[in-house]
């Protein structure tokens, strides 16, 4: 630990807490010989010598305390408080020294000495909490762009598949698929950069994600997406809900003559957003789904809820012939 950097404002709270001391203690002991006058005078005239003990036990404070080595900072605390009251003592009653002439003289300087260790200890748990805390936000700022670089590559890593599949049948969708990757991609990796995006910004996302999706499934797909509530001037974490979406397209099916059916609601309420997601589920899929349906997505989609909410309902979980997935965030 190195010493606080004397900025204009530290020293300005430094004189002020010498002029402090300065006036309390003048008015403190003028209520015993009412010669405020005398008495301040007398209080100026010892001010360097207790500035001097405070300072030095300043030095061991840092040296020493805050690095816990209690034992040899309790010593030079010690020496300092005693030096400090025997030359108090000398220059105020010379001549005549003793114990009660000692304990008299050297009081006023080992009360300001403790004073001030309070306060520093004091300033010195506020700085450390405040550090804590900045480096927990780093931390919870580094998790959050790790989890955003991990889904980053499974999104691309899914729709890629899907484009690769036209391509092989020559299918002259192929090319528009590309140009809705791209769109979907700017988002990604520009717009999803800030902590908050609008949220119908995440809605015109979901939305381009489904028309790259439906272009895989063709006739195959009844989908329903019903968005309700006022949506604008509404705030949502960027990236949030595509998971569930991936997840419902991934599960749904995985014959390529079979019907498939999904159902997204997206309700805002309030201030809340409830986002509902239904699949329908092939019969021989079930035990898969049990096994590894939340993916690398919904465990992301967890971590994040937990890192950027402290109120939020999740739920999901297969149903009799379906899956359900529900989320409720609060939003701005």
């Amino acid at each position: 630990m190195h010493f606080t950097r004397f900025t204009h404002r530290t020293v300005f709270y430094h004189l002020l807490f010498w002029v402090l001391y300065l006036v309390f203690n003048a008015y403190l002991w003028q209520t015993f010989d009412k010669n405020y006058n005398q008495v301040t005078l007398y209080g100026v005239t010892r001010l360097p010598l207790k500035i001097m003990a405070v300072y030095i036990n300043y030095f061991l404070l840092i040296q020493f305390f805050f690095k816990k080595k209690y034992g040899t900072f309790f010593i030079f605390f010690a020496v300092n408080l005693f030096l400090a009251g025997f030359i108090q003592t000398l220059i105020s009653s010379p001549g005549n020294f003793n114990y009660q002439v000692f304990t008299q003289y050297s009081l006023p300087v080992s009360s300001v000495v403790l004073l001030s260790s309070v306060l520093i200890v004091i300033h010195q748990l506020f700085v450390k909490m405040n550090e804590s805390k900045k480096l927990e936000i780093e931390k919870i700022k580094s998790e959050l762009s790790f989890l955003k670089a991990q889904f980053q590559p499974h999104f691309l890593f899914n729709t890629l598949n899907n484009i690769y599949s036209l391509t092989l049948n020559n299918n002259p969708l192929a090319g528009k698929s590309i140009l809705q990757l791209s769109g979907l991609l700017r988002y990604v990796l520009y717009e999803s950069e800030t902590e908050k995006v609008d949220l119908q910004k995440e809605i015109s996302h979901l939305q381009e994600y489904i028309e790259l999706e439906k272009i895989r499934f063709v006739a195959r797909l009844e989908l329903s997406f019903n968005i309700s509530g006022n949506v604008s001037d509404k705030k949502i974490t960027p990236i949030l809900l595509i998971p569930f979406l991936e997840n419902a397209f991934k599960h749904a099916s995985n014959k390529l003559n079979e019907k498939i059916w999904i159902t997204i609601d997206l309700i805002v309420k309030e201030t809340n957003l409830h986002f509902t997601v239904e699949n329908s589920v092939f019969p021989e899929g079930k035990t898969q789904m049990h096994n590894n349906y939340s993916g690398i997505g919904l465990e992301n989609v967890k971590r994040r809820l937990s890192l950027l909410y402290e109120n939020y309902t999740l739920n999901y979980g297969l149903k009799e012939n379906y899956y359900h997935s529900f989320l409720m965030i609060p939003l701005n």
